[in-house]
């Protein structure tokens, strides 16, 4: 449980940078690469929760399960993030546009973990 741990406190802290320390060039390009970068992020948070719920031991429900609650919290810790960085961070709002990117990252999540596992793993 370490890795999605550690990986979702480098979320917070990709999210919590103030918006004057971020760089601006073009706006198309910094749409398409911070698009890619959410989608990125929150594929890469599905894919270790996946395999740490399924390699704990302790709760059955989690380890059985272990999609839905991946995914459940991908999207409820991107949406509440989306949230807390228009209302708490400095210089940052809330973009829906973001948060779609991280639903979609985590739908990717799901795609990248059957690829890299196998349906077997990813029906069981």
């Amino acid at each position: 449980m370490l890795i999605p741990l550690s990986w979702g406190v480098f979320i917070f802290f990709m999210h919590s940078i103030p918006g004057y320390d971020l760089v601006y060039n073009d706006p198309w390009t910094l749409l398409s690469f911070d698009k890619l970068a959410h989608m990125a992020l929150f594929a890469t948070f599905v894919v270790t929760l996946i395999v740490a719920f399924r390699k704990q031991v302790t709760y059955r429900t989690l380890r059985a399960r272990s999609r839905l609650w991946a995914v459940g919290i991908a999207l409820v810790y991107g949406s509440s993030l989306e949230f807390f960085q228009g209302q708490y961070f400095m210089m940052r709002t809330t973009d829906p546009w973001d948060m779609a990117a991280n639903a979609i990252g985590a739908a990717i999540g799901l795609l990248v973990f059957r690829i890299v596992y196998g349906p077997q793993h990813f029906n069981r």
